[in-house]
């Protein structure tokens, strides 16, 4: 039997829509793949993306220290002068405030001298000096005292401040000292410098005294350096940027 010409035809339009089928089959696959390797990739690259901002924002929240917007006073400078060349030489707006006399470790009268031109802080208040003086009538002793946060360290916790940004080496060299090595300086068990209110919970303070030997050239000091965080306002107002932050750094001839 042979085939017509309709036949022909129609067996030829039949292996064309096959053919078509395939071909479209094919960039479907295609597309489909595309649309894989597209998807995968914008995948990985938001992926990336999202990391970066991690690590940035994790970067961001760092404690780290500012610049300070206070100068430490040099006390090794004050060393043997008299009260009115010792209060000449603090500047800043040094102002005596109180004098006092003082019958012990062989000082005669102690003076608490206030830097007017010092801003302050709202909470931790102004930067002082005390001077303590011998039979002589020159400085013997000296100590400064300041809140943390125009030194810098405000945002710092007390932990912090101490054992990561060694507040209290970096303080005994700008008072004029030297011989205490950065990370020489630790915290003792937190039970030690921490204190709890009536609940045994809420962490009402955070103070430890430090003491130690240090030199000026030849010449051998004692010094302490306290340093006190103060919750109780934080605490009533539910604002930690309220804890009351202050160091105090005192160093004496031997």
């Amino acid at each position: 039997m042979f085939a017509t010409d309709e036949t022909l035809k129609a067996k030829k339009g039949i292996a064309w829509l096959i053919a078509l089928a395939a071909l479209m089959a094919l960039i479907a696959i295609g597309l489909a793949v595309a649309f894989a390797i597209n998807s995968a990739s914008e995948l990985h690259s938001f992926a990336a993306q999202n990391d970066k901002e991690a690590i940035e924002a994790a970067s961001s929240n760092k404690p780290t220290v500012t610049n300070a917007t206070t100068q430490v006073i040099n006390l090794v400078g004050l060393m043997s002068l008299s009260a009115e060349d010792a209060v000449q030489r603090i500047g800043h707006g040094a102002a005596v405030q109180d004098e006092a006399p003082m019958s012990s470790v062989g000082f005669t009268n102690e003076e608490t001298v206030v830097l007017t031109d010092e801003k302050g802080d709202a909470l931790s208040g102004t930067p002082t000096v005390t001077l303590g003086f011998d039979g002589n009538g020159t400085v013997a002793a000296a100590s400064y005292s300041a809140p943390t946060s125009l030194l810098g360290y405000g945002n710092l916790s007390f932990s912090d401040a101490v054992e990561e940004f060694h507040i209290v080496e970096n303080l005994l060299g700008k008072v004029g000292l030297s011989g205490v090595e950065e990370g020489s300086v630790t915290l003792p068990d937190r039970k030690e410098y921490s204190s709890y209110g009536p609940d045994r919970k809420t962490l009402t303070s955070e103070t430890y005294t430090f003491s130690g030997s240090a030199q000026s050239g030849d010449l051998p000091y004692s010094w302490t350096v306290t340093l006190t965080y103060d919750y109780d306002e934080a605490n009533s107002t539910g604002n930690l940027a309220n804890t009351v932050k202050k160091v105090a750094i005192s160093i004496m001839r031997e």
